[in-house]
This record gives structure tokens, sequence and C-alpha cells, in this order.
């Protein structure tokens, strides 16, 4: 009895002291730095006092007497809410996570340095104009200042990982611009997959996989040497496996299919009389989210929308003239040359027969756990940084990486330029020295005038289209310049009255300067062209349908040929007849949507993955590093797949590989959905009414600490079912031919504006507007986000008073 009694003495004093555990991390560590958002605080450099007034969400309404308070209190307001998001990117950007998180983050570190974000930032910030230079110091003031008053309470991750961020400076804001823009450029790991396709297969085999076989690209093979050949294919193949170490630590970078929906309606169109502009940029899934609403009211400014934290100004939204909406236009701004490194001196590369020095920058990793540093040397050409010294396994041939993002810009100049337009032609001339990333803009303004412009820096290559790596010692093979600004595509009140921007085709005339060919396929522009095109008038409930419509006309086109099939089992007799009644939408409930996809994937695996593949998992748009979170192959495989059934009986890519046999499109299409039906059978089991799209299709917001298991119910939030897929305009991209990957892009943000009628936006975050797992405000609008619903971005005097729920004033 003595003994049981000891026992149990020894799990109480065990509960308790777990409990007691707890309870330190729940009240000390999380609770503690939720900022008060009511009352009254100084912000020390402020020159008159400033409001701000937050609603039930807990977004901003910062009304100042000055621009340069305006910004001290942007600032103030970010570090209040996205302290340690602003932290974590600004480590991600400068390829310092290894300082916190140890050896595990070296990989991340070293890549980012190389590809050298933070030299590109530095090269930007040497040549801004002063008023940017002022805007950056007003919003870093405002930052510092809230850290200064939270020192030791900052943020609950500060507190677990038990250190105090540096202070904020221009240089950073910079720097989480470039990250941006380096995420959605995104063509370079194209050329790698080209270049290892052509050679393993053939060109012809490689021109198949494209979407569209583009014109004729000098190949820098017919330059190499054969020894030189294979060392190129070694690089390639080596680059593709370093990168791959890398995801194990920042998984959440990963994703495939990111892209956004902007649709711009004329006043003739809309059924208010006002032009109507819907916006919804996908991005990356989080905790928390990446963006962060607000309103900035100072003289001559008085905007409101979404930025990303950590910078001022706005990227999404309106002010009292002129409205604004982004997508990314994914043209291609990147590209690989080989570089020829003297054998008898590796500090020179040749250049037009001549012998160049490298630049050479000795990069210093702290590594938590290291007493000394890790010094590794980045080498730069004139074309940019070799990446190849990632790759430290093999003998590499050097490719080097050029990208217009680290020519400097007018980031902030641009943003702030915006921020005071009063038409759509102004809009676009405030774009005019934007450099990157590469963006398509859309307008409405209160005249009733509706446009398009595509803006970012788009370079003119001397020879060939930068689809594979060129001859880097060849000038005639360098960029020679950029596209004139006059020289971009641009729209200004068509006549159908409507815009589509989905990360689409921008445009198909001779005359348009070459753009790339990465383009999204266009399911998603299709199907918001078909929603709209009928209706005699759009309605802001149109828009808001259109941003969350789970229908896919990849599905309606492929589907049409699945129904043809007459298969012998009853299972797959089943199968086609549930498909032939499907509405083509992918609803969490729908049996259809299970089946198509399950079927999906086996046609792909059945024609590529058996021939491709370790080269397969790239082809379906998998990333390869951590910073990069979308590939230019992204979906490029649905496309191929339906050309193929549509117009080639016979096929290469039909073959039995397993079996060593030739199949016709049929014999290829009934296997295919015989091992579909079998593989699902033994996956969601045999119980039909239980086979639903939301059992394998779903989302979880997740938090880079998250995985830590005490920490995993605080920071993290799903998973949960959700509807659509990468190819329908409620964009829920995973990973392509895996039923086990979870949503990786879903929209950020969904906003609806009635131009002129501003009191009427309506928007939404997919998370809230807070990074603190303990606030109210953490993830308040994920269930609003999730059920299609929407709250009201109030802009007028009135309309902020009656929706004020928190009132905080910054005294000087």
């Amino acid at each position: 009895m003595t003994y049981l009694k000891s026992i149990a003495v020894a799990l109480i004093g065990l509960s308790l002291l777990a409990g007691g555990f707890l309870a330190y991390v729940y009240r000390w560590l999380m609770t503690r730095p939720v900022p008060d958002l009511d009352g009254r605080m100084q912000l020390a450099g402020l020159d008159f006092p400033v409001t701000v007034r937050r609603d039930g969400h807990g977004i901003p309404h910062i009304e100042a007497a000055t621009k340069a308070d305006l910004f001290r209190a942007q600032g103030f307001v970010h570090a209040q809410d996205r302290m340690w998001q602003m932290e974590q990117m600004r480590r991600i950007a400068d390829g310092t996570l290894a300082e916190l998180f140890g050896e595990a983050a070296f990989d991340a570190d070293y890549y980012a340095r190389t590809i050298g974000i933070r030299r590109c930032a530095e090269k930007e910030l040497s040549e801004i104009w002063p008023h940017e230079q002022e805007i950056l110091e007003w919003y870093c003031e405002g930052v510092n200042e809230y850290m200064m008053q939270r020192e030791g309470n900052l943020a609950a991750e500060f507190r677990l990982l038990r250190y105090s961020p540096a202070p904020w400076r221009p240089i950073d804001c910079l720097a989480l611009a470039k990250l941006i823009g380096w995420t959605m450029s995104i063509n370079w790991d194209g050329e790698v997959l080209r270049l290892l396709v052509r050679e393993q297969f053939g060109t012809e085999a490689a021109a198949d996989l494209e979407t569209e076989q583009q014109p004729e690209t000098p190949s820098i093979l017919d330059e190499l040497e054969e020894e030189d050949t294979q060392r190129l294919i070694l690089t390639a193949q080596a680059l593709m496996q370093e990168y791959d170490k890398v995801n194990s630590f920042l998984p959440l970078m990963n994703a495939s299919g990111q892209g956004s929906n902007s649709v711009v309606v004329s006043e003739a169109r809309s059924s208010s009389g006002y032009p109507l502009l819907c916006n919804d940029p996908h991005l990356q899934v989080s905790m928390p989210g990446p963006l962060y609403e607000q309103h900035l009211t100072a003289p001559g400014i008085n905007a409101i929308g979404a930025m990303f934290p950590g910078a001022p100004g706005l990227v999404f939204g309106h002010n009292q003239h002129v409205a604004w909406g982004i997508t990314a236009a994914v043209t291609d701004v990147q590209d690989l040359f080989v570089e020829r490194v003297n054998p008898e001196n590796p500090e020179l590369y040749e250049y037009d027969g001549e012998w160049m020095p490298l630049e050479t920058v000795a990069e210093a990793f702290h590594i938590k756990g290291h007493p000394e540093p890790l010094v590794k040397k980045v080498r730069i050409t004139q074309h940019g940084p070799i990446i190849t010294d990632l790759v430290s396994e093999i003998d590499v041939l050097p490719l080097s990486l050029q990208w217009t993002g680290t020519q400097p810009g007018h980031t902030f100049h641009c943003l702030l330029e915006v921020l005071a337009a009063s038409s759509c032609t102004d809009v676009m001339k405030a774009f005019a020295q934007w450099n990157c990333p590469s963006l398509n803009v859309s307008v409405a303004d209160v005249q009733g005038n509706i446009g398009y412009g595509l803006i970012g820096r788009h370079p003119v290559r001397g020879q060939g289209l930068g689809l594979l790596p060129s001859a880097g010692w060849h000038s005639a093979n360098d960029w020679q310049g950029y596209v004139p600004y006059e020289n971009h595509p641009g729209l200004h009140n068509p006549d159908s009255g409507v815009i589509v921007t989905a990360n689409n085709r921008i445009a198909d005339s001779d005359s348009t300067p070459w753009l790339g060919c990465d383009f999204d396929p266009g399911y998603r522009a299709q199907r918001i062209v078909q929603q709209l095109e009928d209706l005699p008038v759009i309605t802001p409930a149109d828009l808001r349908r259109v941003q969350l419509d789970s229908f896919s006309s990849f599905a309606e086109e492929l589907t049409s040929i699945l129904i043809r099939l007459e298969p012998n089992d009853s299972w797959g007799k089943y199968a086609v007849r549930v498909l032939a009644e499907w509405n083509y939408r992918l609803e969490t409930t729908s049996e259809g949507a299970l089946i198509f996809h399950y079927v999906l994937n086996t046609l792909l695996d059945e024609a590529f993955g058996t021939k491709l593949k370790s080269l397969y998992p790239r082809y379906l748009g998998k990333v390869s590093n951590p910073v990069f979170t979308t590939s230019s192959f992204k979906i490029r495989a649905l496309p191929q797949l339906l050309a193929l059934l549509k117009h080639q009986p016979h096929s290469r890519w039909y073959e039995d590989t397993a079996n060593n046999r030739d199949r016709t499109r049929d014999e290829y299409l009934q296997d295919s959905l015989h091992i579909a039906v079998r593989t699902m059978r033994s996956e969601m089991g045999e119980a039909t009414r239980k086979w639903a799209w939301g059992r394998i299709h779903q989302i979880r917001f997740s938090h880079l600490m998250g995985s830590v298991a005490i920490l995993r119910p605080l920071l993290n939030r799903g998973p949960f079912p959700i509807e659509g897929d990468a190819t329908t305009p409620m964009q829920t991209a995973s990973e392509l031919g895996n039923t086990d990957s979870l949503v990786q892009v879903a929209p950020a943000y969904r906003s609806i504006m009635e131009i002129g009628n501003w009191d009427a936006m309506q928007a939404v975050l997919n998370t809230g507007q807070s990074g603190h797992p303990m606030s109210r405000h953490y993830y308040d609008q994920m269930g609003m986000w999730r059920e299609g619903e929407y709250h009201p971005m109030p802009f007028s005097s009135q309309a902020i008073e009656e929706s004020t729920v928190y009132t905080l004033y910054l005294d000087p």
C-alpha cells in the first residue's frame, strides 16, 4: 500500500510540475507580450499626437498630422502586432537563421547569402532618393520605439528563444522587398529542368513536355566539349539535390501554384454605376498570414488596404480617387549562364576572350552552438553569383544567375506615389521606377476609367529566349538592357468593360516583347471570364462568387474524355458514372472531385512519372529551395496531359514502362482508371458514402515553431477540409500528384471595392491581424475566410467612428 501511495504521490507531483510548466509557458511566455490596443502611449520622435482606431478585428485606422508621424505610427503598429514575423523574414533574407536554430538552418542561410538578397538591398539603399530614405527612417523610428518600450515582451517567440532582436533599419525594409521579389521570380529552376530533360530524353521529348513548343533556343551544349557537357548535367542534378536538403528545415516555404486573381469592371458593366475591382493574392499558407490590413491618413494621404509587415505603405488597396489590384505577372526575369573559370587561377573567368577577375565576398555564418563563425566565399561574375558553389560534393561547371532584382529600383518611391495617385494614369506613372517583382496592376478611378499595366523590369536578351543556360563567355548572349516602360503591355477602358488577370499569358501579339513562357495555363482566368461575360451587369456579389468559385475548367475538359471509357469491372463503372454526374466543383463533400483527382494523379504518374523518374516531382512543380516558393513549371503537366489525350492516339508517353509494352491512348486511360480506383479503395475504404474531396484536401496554418510538440496546439491551426485546387478561381494548391499533401497556397486576402462608394469595401484575411498566438485577433478572421464571409473596411470618418472598438492615442 505504501508503494502504491508513493507512486500516486509521484504522479501527482509530476502532474503539478507539468501543469506549472504549461501555466508558465501560457501566462508568462505567451500572454504577456500581447499588446494593449486601448489607452495612451508615448512614441518618441512624434511631432504631433496620432490616433489609432481599431475595429473589432484589430484593423488600425491611423490618423496623423504629418507624413512623418504617419509612417512612424505605421512602424509602431506593425511592431505591436507582427514583430516576430518581421524578424523571421529579416533573418531569411539576411541568411542568419542558424544564429537561432543552429546547423539545421545553415543550408537555408548559405542559399540566401549566395543569392545575395541582402547585397541586392544594400545596392538599392545606396541609390535611393532622399525622400525614400526619409520614409524608411520614419518607419524604422516607430518600430524601434515599440521595441524599446516593450523590451523583453515583444513577442512570445523572442521569449521562448531568449533573445532580443536588433533595431529595425531601412536596409531591413529593402531586404524584405527583395525577398518578396525573389519569391515571385520563378524562372531559373525551369532552365535547369529543361536542361536535364533534354539530355536524358532528347530535344523532341523535352519539347513534348512544354505546353507549347517554343522557338528554337541556342543551346549552351553546342558550345561545350563533351567532358564539360557531362559536368553541366551533373551540376544541374546536384543543385536540385542540394536544395532538397534545405526543404527539411523550412517546409513552410515550399509551395507550387502560387498566384493571384484580379477583376476590374467598368461603370457601364456595373449594377451600381460604380466601377468595381476585386483582388485576391494567392500566397503560401502560414501562421500568421503574410498580409496586414490598415488605413493610413495624413495630409496628402488617405489610403486603405493591405501590406507586408516590415515596410511602410500599402501594396493592395485604394485611396479617395483610385483603387489598384496586383497579381504576379510570372514573366521571365532570371537567366543562368555557364561560366568558364580559369583552371590555373580560379579567381578569373573568361569574357570575350579575356580573363576577368571574379568578385569575391566572404560570408561569415554564426551558427548556434559553434564558438567560431564558418566563413564561406561567394563568387560573383558580371552576370551574378555563381550558385553552383552551393554544391560541394562533385566537380561542377560554374553556373551564374542573373536576376533583375539585383539592380536597384525605387520601391518605396513607387508605393508612396501610388498612395497619392488621383487617376488610373497616375497609378501607372507611379510604377515607372518599379524594378522587381514583375507584376500585373489593375486600376479603376472615380472618373469611371479602368485599366491594366505590366510593371517591373524585363530583360532584352542578346540571343535566345532564356529557356536554357547561355554561354557566359560571349557578350552576344548578355542582356542588352530592359524593355522600355512605355512599351509594356497595357489596357485603358477596353470595350468589354472587364479586365481579368490570373497569372495567365499577358498577350499573344507578335508586337509584344518576349516576356517568357511560364505563365499559368489559364484555367482560372478562363473560368472567371466565363462567369462574367454573359452577365448584363455585374454586382459585388458576382465578384464574391468569383473569389469563392471552386469550379475547375480543367476538370471539365479532362472529365469529358474520362466518361467515354467503358470499364469492365463494377468499380470502374461506378467511378465513371459518378464522374458523368459530377458538376466539376471541387467541394469538400464531393465524391466526384475525389475520384477525379485519384484518376488525374494516376494519369500523370503513368504518363510522366514512370519515364521522368527523379525529374518527375520537378515537372509537377515541386520547389527546390527555401526562399523560392513556387516553380516555373507549377501545373504545366496538366495542359500537356490534355493536349496528349486530345490530339495523340499514340505517344511515347502512353507506354507501360513497368511491363515494357506499348499502349494506345484508350489502353492507357483504361489502365489508369483501374489503378486509380484500386488505390482509392485501398486508401479511402470501400464505403463510398465516405468518399469526399475534403478527406484528402485540407489546409493547415503552421507557425515556423509549430513543429515543437508542446507549442503545436498554441501556434498552429487546422487541418481543415477546404474546397478548390490549383485550377479553380479559389486556388487552394497542394502538391500535384500527391494525395497526402496539405494545401500550400491559398488566398491570403480577399477584397472587393466599389470605386467611389468606398465605405462599401469588404475584405478578409485568411488568419488575423495579430501575430501573437494568445491574441483574440490571431485567427479571428479564419472562420470567416473559410465560410466565404467578409468584413467591412470603412473609409469615411463617420463609418470609422461607428466601427471603432479600440482607440490608442500616441503622444509625442
